[in-house]
């Protein structure tokens, strides 16, 4: 198992629609084993496979941040929504930067497991946010292009600046 780089923003990945999952083979088990390990290295919540670059319709999550009992999706869709909340995200994608994002109160998500089983779940909270925030990433949006027009152009202008100071 490895810790994979994650993909920072402005990278071109992260602005892409990911391909569908056909099958889960051994080569998605092992990036699924290294993308669980690569979020608790980076002390997130979630991460979906192109924030390490990987074009494909997968994320993993644990609210609880407690190793074994992961969450991993293939090919994730939202079918219900419900209720809406205001509260800080962030992302490992866009570090440290938090800013208030609307998000549904709860979501229904169907997926496909790691085992290959179609399966529907509902997550309200935490949970809720994380399945929301990782489905955006896989549909090629960042938080940061949640926050309203205006204020999303600063947050990228801003976002770009600080790279370009780092890179000096």
């Amino acid at each position: 198992m490895a810790i994979l780089p994650v993909v920072k923003f402005p990278h071109k990945v992260l602005k892409t629609k990911t391909a569908e999952v056909v099958s889960i083979t051994a080569e998605e088990k092992k990036l699924v084993r290294d993308m669980i390990d690569t979020m608790y290295a980076e002390k997130g919540v979630g991460l979906a496979a192109n924030q390490v670059g990987v074009s494909k319709r997968i994320f993993v999550a644990s609210a609880d941040h407690v190793r074994g009992g992961e969450l991993v999706f293939f090919n994730p869709r939202i079918t219900k929504k419900q209720g809406r909340i205001k509260e800080f995200e962030g992302c490992l994608s866009v570090p440290e930067f938090y800013e208030p994002v609307r998000r549904f109160k709860r979501v229904w998500l169907r997926a496909m497991t790691l085992e290959g089983r179609v399966v529907e779940v509902k997550a309200e909270g935490l949970l809720a946010r994380i399945f929301q925030h990782e489905v955006d990433h896989l549909n090629g949006f960042l938080f940061i292009d949640r926050l309203g027009f205006v204020k999303s152009r600063l947050t990228r202008k801003k976002l770009s600046k600080r790279l370009s100071r780092k890179k000096t």
